[in-house]
């Protein structure tokens, strides 16, 4: 795993966006102040990959900023010859727990620049995994090593720097055992362990089969070969006489359909039999006819007479007649109506003059009543200020003194003058209302006066070409004697035309049974029409009595050919029973039972079918011996497979093979760590292996060998440098398959190393990155380190959070 860019939004100490670009870095160093956010750096790699920190662990709830409520990690990187961006997502809420919302993993396209912000988007490239869960397995499967290995041999975080130096046997065994792909060796004990079990079962199983297959003899293979031969050797003498009794068949079937079809003609011309009747019925069909003829003839007669009358009548339409006379009728009643009307009116209008005469004078009447009451008020007002008068004092009204009260009784006279007016408009009431009934009654008058009027007009305009009343009457006797006359006529032609269908219905009756006559003969013709009977004539009798002798000729001759043909067919079907008898005797012998069969055919197929089982049983008694014998040969490979497998399993069960593997490798990594502890301790210290436990060999102490937990903190840090230089350069070359490391990062120890050792560290760092293509990285803030590192990434705080600024020496 190699960094590529790292981006941290709202993480740790990071409450705005920053990134770092690892793309053109082999060597770099995070710089800065204790506590400026350094080791979050390395915090947010192994955050963004396994979704934990070193520091925290599983716990996430000060991952983000304190001024943030959100916060994401992404980390573009290079694992083989492959490309990742890995992103996860955290959120507090609103209780204060930090927790993962989105996790995704895509392999990058390789024309992608990880650079640039624009070409670097989500869902770019092809997903490997989502959810927190998944990703972390998709990154161990990339990557090859799991958390707490990552920790120990790539990232080698602050207080966790000396823990492969310092681990146990096993931790020790576990973290090689992955790192070198030595898993691959279970896994093969778990194959051949496999393989063992599924020899063993297929061996059993092959076992089943072959004892279930019976064993086959030379005796059962020459007794099928032989029925074979016997069922062949038949063949020609089956086939011959089956066709013989097939050509039987086909010759007997022939002379059935020739009886069948003889003995449908001796149906047809045992049918042809003259009906009865037939000449009654041509003697009664033609006294029908002569009817018929003299009733159409009555017919015409009457039609004849009918129209004489009806021309007679043209001139004289009773119904024209009889409203003509309606008419005048009509018209001399109207001219009664309008005289009578007319007097009415005259009348009316008279007495409607008078009483607005009278109307006129009643509201005279209540205009001088009015004018009275109008006198009989103002005299009732000076009544009331009479009132107010007093002798020897000014009137109210002229200013003068009144020198005397005279006494009246006003209201009376008003009293009375109202009453007087009262009653001349009720009479004006009543005489305006009388007036308007009158007026009303010649209004209807002249109205029905106007429609007498019209009506006369109306007559008089239909009657105007009509003649004279009395002449129509004379016309109207004439036409009803006329119609009496026609009406008997009628009548007549009524009974003819009657007498005329009822002959025609009885004709109609003997015709049609003269044609069912015809019908029944041409049916009974057509019943013979393929033996070519006589052409009919076109009288009735005579077509019937040459069919009829036609028929009986035939009939004979007929009969005489079906005899033939029945002998014919006896003798036929006695060979064929004997061919049948002959062939099932034969084929008996052989085995084969053929019991139903009845045609050639028949007994071909059976003896085929027989032939066909008997070479099948000699083929299955050949394929079981055959099946048999690679049954056996199978159970013998399976059986070698199985004893191979399970020594391959015993051996690799007890891991003597992995182990020795796991200690030769682990004798080549100290070798490599002493070399490395040796250059940088100045040739003090050499680092070797005792009882599977590491121990140093102090040079500078007569060669005293001492375990690594009795070195200094700054011996310590000297030796877990060299032991993780060491694993980290000879891993590609110890591991057969597994995980190639392709950075180292350091987060510990550079302050406790004086001058000398630090100028050794510094030198063999700068020469790893220089003979591999490996990644080295360090967290300091010695600045003599950290000025001979060509790239740093300077870490400052403010009080906005952290930021970093990339600095290339």
């Amino acid at each position: 795993m190699r960094p590529v860019r790292l981006d941290l939004n709202g993480f740790g100490s990071y409450a705005e966006g920053t990134s770092l670009d690892f793309s053109d870095v082999d060597f770099f160093a995070l710089t800065g102040p204790t506590g400026s956010g350094k080791s979050t750096v390395l915090d947010s790699i192994c955050f963004a990959l396994y979704g934990r920190t070193p520091r925290l662990r599983n716990k996430l709830d000060f991952t983000i900023a304190p001024s943030a409520t959100e916060g994401s990690v992404r980390l573009v990187f290079h694992a083989g010859d492959d490309r990742y961006v890995v992103t996860r997502s955290l959120r507090r809420n609103k209780n204060g727990k930090v927790s993962t919302t989105n996790a995704g993993i895509e392999r990058l396209p390789r024309d992608v620049d990880a650079t640039d912000d624009e070409a670097l988007v989500e869902n770019l490239g092809v997903p490997v995994a989502t959810g927190a869960a998944g990703v972390t397995k998709a990154v161990e499967r990339i990557i090859g090593l799991p958390f707490e290995q990552f920790t120990k041999s790539v990232l080698l975080p602050q207080g966790e720097f000396a823990e492969f130096l310092h681990a146990s046997a096993s931790e020790r065994r576990d973290i090689l055992e992955n790192l070198l792909g030595h898993g691959v060796y279970a896994d093969i004990q778990k194959k051949a362990a496999a393989r063992r079990d599924t020899a063993d079962t297929t061996r059993k199983t092959l076992e089943a089969q072959a004892a279930k297959i019976p064993a086959v003899t030379d005796a059962d293979l020459t007794a099928a070969r032989e029925a074979v031969a016997g069922l062949d050797a038949a063949g020609p003498r089956v086939r011959e006489s089956a066709e013989e009794l097939d050509s039987l068949s086909g010759a007997l079937q022939g002379i059935k359909d020739d009886l069948a079809a003889i003995d449908k003609q001796l149906a047809g011309l045992t049918y042809i039999k003259r009906p009865a009747g037939l000449d009654d019925l041509t003697e009664r069909l033609e006294e029908e006819r002569a009817r018929l003829r003299e009733r159409g003839e009555e017919v015409e007669s009457a039609e004849a007479a009918d129209e004489e009358l009806r021309e007679r009548l043209s001139g004289l339409n009773l119904a024209v007649i009889t409203r003509q006379l309606d008419a005048w009728q009509q018209f001399h009643e109207c001219e009664i109506n309008i005289t009578k009307g007319t007097q009415l009116v005259d009348a009316l209008r008279e007495e409607i003059e008078e009483q607005r005469e009278l109307v006129d004078a009643a509201r005279e009447e209540v205009d001088v009543q009015t004018h009275m009451v109008e006198q009989a008020r103002l005299a009732d007002f000076a009544g009331s200020l009479r009132e107010q008068l007093s002798e020897g004092h000014p009137c109210p009204v002229c200013d003068q003194e009144v020198e005397d009260i005279p006494e009246r009784d006003i209201n009376q006279a008003l009293m009375d003058a109202q009453s007087a007016v009262k009653e001349a408009k009720d009479e004006l009431d009543q005489a305006e209302k009388h007036l308007q009934k009158e007026e009303a009654k010649l209004v209807q008058y002249e109205t029905r006066l106007k429609e007498r009027l019209d009506e006369k007009k109306r007559l008089k305009r239909k009657l105007a070409d009509a003649p004279d009343a009395e002449v129509l009457k004379g016309q109207q006797e004439e036409a009803e004697a006329a119609d009496a006359q026609l009406k008997a006529s009628s009548n007549t032609l009524s009974a003819s035309r009657k007498a005329l269908r009822a002959a025609q219905k009885r004709f109609d009756s003997v015709e049609e049974r003269h044609r069912g006559a015809w019908h029944d003969f041409r049916h009974a013709r057509d019943q013979v029409a393929a033996l070519n009977p006589p052409v009919a004539p076109d009288d009735l009798n005579t077509a019937w009595n040459d069919l009829v002798d036609w028929a009986k000729e035939l009939l004979l001759k007929t009969q005489e050919r079906r005899e033939e043909l029945r002998t014919r067919m006896e003798n036929s079907g006695a060979r064929a029973e004997d061919l049948r008898r002959t062939m099932k005797a034969d084929l008996l012998d052989l085995g084969v039972k053929a019991a139903s069969a009845v045609r050639g055919t028949d007994f071909i197929t059976a003896h085929l079918q027989a032939l066909a089982d008997a070479e099948h049983r000699l083929e299955g008694l050949v394929d079981a011996r055959a099946r048999r014998v690679d049954l056996e040969a199978d159970i013998s490979r399976n059986l070698r497979d199985y004893e191979i497998a399970k020594a391959l399993t015993d051996h690799l069960r007890a891991n003597r093979f992995t182990g020795w593997l796991l200690t030769e490798a682990l004798d080549e990594l100290v070798a490599g760590a002493s070399r490395t502890l040796h250059r940088i301790t100045g040739g003090q210290y050499d680092l070797v292996r005792r009882d599977n436990e590491f121990w140093v060999v102090d040079h500078h102490d007569a060669d005293l060998e001492r375990p690594v937990r009795s070195l200094s903190g700054g011996e310590t840090f000297a030796a877990s440098l060299s032991l993780a230089l060491a694993l980290s350069e000879q891993l590609a070359a110890m591991s057969t398959g597994g995980t190639a490391l392709d950075s180292i990062m350091l987060d510990e120890g550079f302050g406790t190393l004086d001058p000398e050792t630090l100028d050794s560290v510094a030198t063999i760092l700068e020469a790893l990155t220089t003979s591999s293509t490996r990644m080295v990285g360090v967290v300091t803030h010695v600045a003599d380190l950290a000025a001979r590192v060509p790239v740093r990434f300077e870490v400052t705080k403010s009080g906005k959070g952290s930021r970093v600024e990339k600095t290339v020496n």
